[in-house]
């Protein structure tokens, strides 16, 4: 099993830049020297690397091919689109160069002959702005991590991380299990549907759920809710969405008039479109969902009310002090979304093999423990053996969602050390980055403008210089 941090480095050869990780997509983009927004006047040169976290230069690289389109070089050769999905994943398998090289995630175990795609267009119109590691449904490198047996199920498992000058906390990305110390209480588990957000149950990244109520908690105490009796809102989870989430605009409303808040909306490219109230009066509020499966999940204030926060033509960070950005935006004729920041106070784990998502509450913590999820192969194959989890109806008989373990696949704790010898070397070693809080010297790299990870006020890192921790050790057990 592989744990690493989003937003941190993925490297061809030598070759470091950033990635968001869309759960639809399934191949592997990234932009190279030609990055497509120097053309715009807000970017210059610098900014542009700074928002497409580095850039990839394959004449640097000695393992470089290219394969003509990204079918021809190996990658997933359709990408399905459905409603509310980015326009342009469709024309990626034969639109993007075809490359094929030695590529390895931060943490994670170094692949050869990897296809991905070198973008030819800016494809990616949401607002994320960094190359993509696709983890969709037919991922193309979840399936080479499997094949090369580094993982063993295709499962992810993401937890953002926590913002703030006291106890910030680094996010994680664990590939084939989850962070048994990130979860608490019970776990709600759904089949992933990937389908139009419109339809009877389907959301394009898979994920949907009902979210009854949204409730601003007030510092004196006091709960009020922003819905309207009696309803209910299909949210679709989007770990890539730059946002806590988007709604329709009566819920906007509703929730300008109980928190007495004018807002407009920040036009900077950060957190494009997020509510930004008048300088007379600032929100301080939580904010707790309500979901119908039982899961209430509370967003603390410092993790969804940031500075307004743009990135200078220098590539640095500048932050107005005096305007929030409060990271919700309204829609219309399209899906309430529940966005990355979401993810601060819920942990999600996507198991592809088993076609479910599974949803806690966000234990947070420093410590981990990595749990391995096993495919029913590899089950088999070790000899652990534990029933496929049995869905159990909740609420009335027209609510199809569920509340079992977190999935059909095989969990392996504290059990899977007792696995004999020879069945843990076919499976390949497993790692675990580990956090330390030891800075090296005398080392030095740029943090990218999307790079999710919490230094004291700093809500997304600026580009200046800073000291390198010695985090990256990878451990085997």
């Amino acid at each position: 099993m592989w744990y690493y941090y989003p937003g941190r480095r993925f490297s061809t050869q030598q070759l470091l830049f950033f990635a968001n990780i869309p759960s639809e997509l399934n191949n592997t983009i990234i932009y190279n020297t030609e990055p497509y927004c120097t053309n715009d006047t807000m970017y210059s040169e610098k900014s542009c690397i700074v928002e497409r976290g580095g850039l990839f230069n394959e004449q640097d690289s000695t393992s470089y091919a290219e394969a003509g389109n990204l079918a021809f070089a190996g990658g997933a050769p359709i990408e399905t689109i459905f409603k509310g999905s980015v326009y342009g994943i469709k024309n990626l398998p034969s639109r993007s160069i075809g490359a094929i090289d030695k590529i390895k995630l931060e943490g994670a175990a170094e692949l050869s002959n990897f296809p991905f795609g070198i973008a030819t267009s800016n494809w990616d119109t949401s607002h994320t702005t960094l190359s993509a590691l696709g983890l969709g449904k037919n991922s193309t490198y979840l399936n080479a991590l499997r094949r090369a047996e580094k993982i063993t199920s295709r499962v992810w498992s993401i937890f953002w991380g926590v913002y703030g000058k006291e106890n910030p906390m680094d996010g994680s990305l664990v590939l084939g299990g989850y962070d048994g110390m990130k979860v608490t209480g019970k776990n709600y588990t759904a089949p992933l549907v990937y389908d139009h957000f419109d339809g009877p149950q389907g959301c394009w990244t898979g994920m949907r759920v009902t979210v009854t109520d949204i409730k601003i908690n007030f510092i004196g105490g006091q709960n009020t809710s922003i819905f309207p009796s009696g309803t209910s809102l299909h949210f679709c989870i989007d770990p890539a969405h730059h946002l806590l989430m988007e709604v329709p605009m009566d819920y906007i409303d509703n929730f300008k008039s109980v928190s007495g808040i004018d807002a407009t909306h920040s036009t900077t490219d950060l957190h494009w479109m997020a509510l930004q109230p008048s300088i007379r009066k600032q929100f301080t509020g939580d904010l707790t969902f309500y979901l119908e499966s039982g899961l209430e999940i509370r967003v603390p204030n410092n993790q969804f009310v940031f500075p307004e926060t743009e990135i200078d033509k220098d590539g640095s960070r500048v932050y107005n002090q005096t305007r929030q950005n409060i990271l919700i935006n309204n829609v219309e004729d399209e899906s309430p979304i529940l966005g990355r920041y979401f993810l601060t106070a819920a942990y999600l784990m996507v198991n592809q093999d088993t076609g479910t998502f599974t949803l806690w509450k966000t234990n947070t913590t420093d410590e981990s423990k990595p749990v391995r999820v096993f495919d029913e192969e590899t089950g088999k194959k070790c000899g652990v053996v534990q029933p496929p989890a049995s869905a159990t109806e909740s609420g009335n008989g027209d609510n199809h969602t569920t509340k079992h373990s977190p999935s059909g696949s095989i969990i392996g704790g504290a059990v899977v050390g007792s696995v004999a010898g020879a069945c843990l070397i076919a499976l390949g070693v497993y790692y675990m980055l580990c956090r330390k809080r030891k800075q090296a010297k005398n080392t030095y790299y740029y943090y990218p403008a999307h790079e999710e990870i919490q230094r004291y006020d700093i809500h997304e890192m600026d580009s200046s210089p800073r000291d390198a921790r010695e985090d990256r050790k990878i451990i085997a057990f």
